[in-house]
């Protein structure tokens, strides 16, 4: 058995180095940019169910497992994007009722 010497050894970065590029990196730079980011999300999510129900229709697919999936997924995504805009639609009455 051989033994990889230290010296032969790369160095490590510093863990709070490599945290706060991967943080940066990752984080949308303001409300705006996860909004659209979420209704991207749902966009794609309703593409893709409503290509595997064409495709379940025209019995390209025999999964439907996935397509049952697929639709949950958008159905939910759709039924979560109405309730935050309602809320916020409420918020925003709610802020403008306001006396000052």
């Amino acid at each position: 058995m051989y033994i990889v010497p230290l010296s032969q050894l790369s160095s490590i970065s510093p863990i709070n180095q490599t945290q706060t590029d991967t943080q940066v990196n990752a984080q949308p730079s303001g409300f705006s940019d996860i909004l659209k980011e979420a209704m991207k999300n749902v966009e794609e999510t309703q593409k893709v169910s409503a290509q595997d129900a064409y495709a379940l229709a025209l019995g390209e697919t025999d999964d439907l497992h996935t397509v049952q999936i697929n639709s949950m997924k958008a159905t939910a995504a759709v039924e979560l994007t109405a309730g935050v805009t309602s809320r916020v639609l409420s918020a925003y009455k709610e802020i403008m009722s306001l006396q000052i």
